[in-house]
Parts: C-alpha cells; structure tokens; sequence
C-alpha cells in the first residue's frame, strides 16, 4: 500500500467512526462529522478515477456489490425530489423538506466507503460507545449528579443528554441490539455479565426514566427479537405477550407512567372538545393522521408534492400553523410523494430486509431488528428524518450490510 492509500485509509475509517460517534453527541458534531465524510467520499471518487487510468496497476481486492435495497431507495428519493416540480408548498419549504429527505445519501456514502475495504467493525464499535456514554450519562443524572454536557432542553428529571424522549430511547435500544447480537465479539473481561448489564441498565432506562412512548415499545420489540433467537421453538409463540405484560407492569408500577397516560388522554379529550390550539403529543398525531388520509384521497397517485404536508393539512382544516410533520413516516410520504413514492420507499425497506438473508448471523439479525424498530417507531414519527436518530438508523444499516464475520473473542 503506497502513502497516500493509506492515508485514504485512516481518513474513511476516521471519518465514519467520527459520525458515528457524534450521532449520539448532538446535531452539531453530526453536520461536521457529515462534512468530513463528504470530503472522504470525494477523495475516494478521485482515487478510483485515477487507478482506472493505471491498468498496470494489481486489481484492488473484490468489493462487495451494491446492495438492491440502495437502488430502490435512490429511486424513492429522486421521485421525491421530482415532486418538487408540482409541490405547492413554497419554494423554500420544499427546499427543507428534500434536505431533510437527503438525509438517506448518509447510508449509501457510508456503504461506499465500506466497500472500499474499510473494515465495518470499528464503525458498529464506535456506534455503541457513543450510545454508552449517553446511558451512562443519563443514569449519573438520575443520581442527581449535574454534567456539564448534558445540553438537552428537556426537564434534567427525564435524564435526556442531548435529545429528547424520543430519540434517545429509541437510539440506546438500537445500540442494545448491537451489543447483544455480537456479544462474542466484545473484548472484554466478564463479556458475558457485561453484556447483560448493558441490556439491563438500558432496558430500565427505557422503560422507568425516560419513559419515552414511542422508546418504550422499540426496547418490548427488540426483547421479542433476543427472546425469539434464545427459546426453544415450543415457547416462542409466547414470546409476543411479553409486550403486553411488561406494559401492564410498568403502567401499573410506575407513578412516571401514569402521569404520561394520563397526559395522553388529555391530549385526546382537548381534541374531542374542539380544533387543537397547540401542538399537543397524542392529540396532534391523531389530527395530523385523519387530516393526512384525506390529503391522500385528494391526490393519492402522484402525491402534494416535497414539503407540502403543512399546506395539505392546513387546507384539511389543521390548525396548527407551524407543523411540518404528521409524526407519521409513511403518510408524510403518501402526502408528499404519493404512491408512488410509497410503493418506493416500502420497497427499499422491503429490500433491505431480504438483503440481510446473505450476512453473517449477528449482522442479518440486528439488521432485520433494527429495521423492525425503524418501523415501528415510523408508526409514530418520522424517524429517518430526524436529525442524529436519522443518521444512527442509516450508518448502522451501512455498517451492517457491510460487515464481514469475524473470529469470536475467546
């Protein structure tokens, strides 16, 4: 390897570990980390136009191929891109809105410089340690221990780092399927108590601090994920009541939950007694949703167009002026794209499921988990298109389609 490939090396490798680390640490260090892999894309785009002008040189080692799920994605977010030709939202909101959508570019960036021979392991390594740093931090703020990095505008009584109750739950849970999946690969001492550990203290953290919604069934659904690869076939079925009696039990021990459910229904009842006047949690997903179906029925085939969803849901009756976002993934596309952009986007993720079938077993299965949960928590937000959850979702992906088995720690 000549000095400059290696350089080229260390800079893909730095550049995706640096993201995948920040996408725990904050939006901020998220746009940088974005940056520095955009320049390790170019310079990697530059190298292999250089080398194809060198046929003497040896032929690089075999690549991976590029993944079919990619391709149906790209599709989703030209298609979306080409509604803004007809998007009757402002010029500038359908500017935001495809920005928002172009978040997807992370994943196949990410797989590019993989596939260049960038070992895939050190990216999922950096993945969990930023989302340890955070469930750490968020039990020492349990403890009433104030940290000076803990920036998130939440109530320090939620124990939220840098996020929110939506995004923090829901991120921890993915790093909990990754410690899990390749808990033979950690070279640690005591692994297997570690391993545990970890899945305990973020479970609880989950489902009695941060008492996140939305968090709380990603964590039940990533349980039914472990529990289903552990059990006997014969006990399996009884696996998909777990959801439902820990919920019970939470619900009914936990003074914090309570509270919460209560909050919804009166987010419910503020909607029953008239049109909403503030952007409540519950109440507003409901609204939103009713008001996005019959957007739907107006233009079901070819969408509103990029960054329309506001003006379809004001021209509904939405009271809410500023909401850009039905906090529903899969309608925010039906809106906006139609479906055929629907049908795209279900695609990509349809893909990407069978594209797990090839992977090694730890890789296929936290693929497959975490695209479940992806789902999941899609019911209820927009996911990938949060900034840092977003990222986290599609750099893991990457990392996962990428990765290679490696020999078990002893």
């Amino acid at each position: 390897m000549s000095h400059g490939s290696g350089q080229l090396a260390r800079l893909r490798l730095y550049s995706l570990c640096f993201l995948a680390l920040s996408v725990s640490l904050g939006v901020a260090l998220v746009s940088l980390a974005k940056l520095m892999l955009l320049i390790a894309v170019l310079l990697q785009m530059l190298s292999e136009v250089r080398q194809r002008h060198k046929p003497l040189l040896p032929p690089a080692t075999a690549k991976l191929p590029w993944p079919s799920s990619l391709w149906w994605g790209a599709a989703a977010l030209l298609w979306m891109g080409l509604s803004m030709a007809w998007s009757s939202a402002p010029a500038d909101a359908a500017w935001l809105s495809l920005s928002r959508h172009a978040r997807w570019l992370v994943l196949p960036a990410a797989f590019y410089l993989l596939r260049a021979g960038t070992p895939a392991w050190p990216v999922l390594q950096c993945l969990v340690a930023g989302q340890l740093f955070v469930l750490l931090s968020s039990w020492l703020m349990v403890l009433g221990i104030p940290l000076p990095w803990a920036i998130s505008v939440m109530s320090p009584d939620n124990a939220v780092v840098f996020t929110s109750t939506i995004e923090q739950p829901i991120t921890c849970t993915l790093m909990m399927l990754v410690v899990w999946y390749f808990r033979d690969q950690w070279p640690v001492p005591h692994r297997r108590f570690a391993v545990w550990a970890v899945l305990a203290l973020t479970s609880a953290n989950v489902l009695l601090v941060v008492t996140g919604r939305t968090g709380q069934m990603a964590v039940l659904l990533a349980w039914v994920f472990i529990l289903l690869g552990v059990l006997p076939r014969r006990y399996r079925w009884g696996v998909l009541l777990l959801p439902v009696l820990v919920a019970l039990g939470v619900g009914l021990g936990s003074e914090r939950m309570q509270q919460r459910w209560l909050k919804a229904s009166s987010d419910v009842m503020a909607l029953q007694q008239g049109p909403l006047k503030e952007e409540n949690s519950l109440g507003f997903r409901i609204d939103a949703w009713q008001k996005s179906v019959q957007a739907v029925a107006e233009k079901p085939v070819w969408g509103h167009g990029v960054g329309a969803w506001n003006h379809a849901y004001e021209a509904q009756g939405g009271t809410i002026p500023k909401a850009n976002d039905p906090h529903q993934q899969f309608l925010l596309w039906a809106v906006e794209s139609g479906g055929v952009g629907v049908a795209l986007f279900v695609g990509f993720l349809g893909l990407l499921w069978r594209n797990a079938q090839n992977l090694p077993w730890a890789a296929r299965w936290g693929l497959r988990s975490a695209l479940a949960i992806e789902v999941l928590t899609g019911l209820a937000n927009s996911t990938l298109l949060g900034a840092g959850i977003g990222e986290f979702f599609l750099l893991l992906w990457a990392g996962l389609l990428a990765y290679r088995a490696q020999p078990a720690k002893a």
